[in-house]
């Protein structure tokens, strides 16, 4: 509670955020899968709100982008490296390291949901924003572009170019949502949408990167 400057009125909705699923079948505690649901969209709404009016000129697909890198696993787990989330954690010992990378990220989420369940939205926002300083402030979109990314895994082990398909445009003209595809072959291929095909395409292909680094 310390790290974080928050002092929880029910300790209960703290313990279950830093529990995983492997320890709670031991001990019969709750575990954090449900709040990280929660806490997964409470984040994407206070950074893409804090986006939004942050860079007021920057296009929606580069608002994505920022968005993007920004609630990545890889943000998530330098986050919870920084607050020291892993001395805190129930779960099993006998988890793979690269499972372990997974649980702190998710558990992170999960924290931020249990923060906003035990207080209010503008409470959780500030939390959120004083742990996510340092990377609004040096925020590199060149690091972190999805489809740059997943371009080039493409041409390092496959030597040819994912390929975008858009699989249909729904809502009103105003306001539409697009499906898009993106496949490297037969067999590795990832569906996502969003309120532009540049949006969308970004999802998909960080989408079709995290199953890849899952397989591996």
């Amino acid at each position: 509670m310390q790290k974080i400057g928050y002092e929880f009125k029910d300790p209960e909705l703290l313990k279950t955020a830093l529990t995983h699923s492997s320890y709670s079948k031991k001990s019969k505690l709750k575990n954090y899968e449900r709040l990280e649901f929660l806490g997964d969209r409470v984040l994407g709404l206070v950074i893409s709100n804090k986006v939004f009016k942050e860079f007021k000129n920057s296009s929606e697909g580069d608002m994505a982008k920022r968005l993007s890198y920004l609630v990545c696993k890889k943000t998530l787990n330098e986050i919870a490296e920084e607050i020291n989330i892993k001395n805190y954690l129930n779960y099993s010992e006998d988890l793979k390291k690269k499972s372990f990378e997974n649980i702190k990220a998710n558990s992170l989420e999960a924290l931020i949901a249990a923060i906003f369940l035990d207080s209010d939205f503008l409470n959780i926002s500030n939390i959120i924003l004083k742990l996510w300083k340092k990377h609004l402030k040096n925020l590199n979109l060149s690091y972190f572009d999805p489809k740059s990314k997943l371009q080039e895994w493409c041409l390092k082990n496959k030597k040819k170019l994912p390929v975008y398909k858009m699989l249909r445009k729904t809502g009103p003209d105003h306001q539409p949502t697009f499906d898009i595809e993106v496949s490297v072959d037969k067999f590795n291929s990832a569906k996502a949408n969003g309120f532009s095909k540049q949006e969308a395409e970004i999802n998909a292909a960080e989408k079709l990167l995290k199953e890849i680094c899952e397989e591996k």
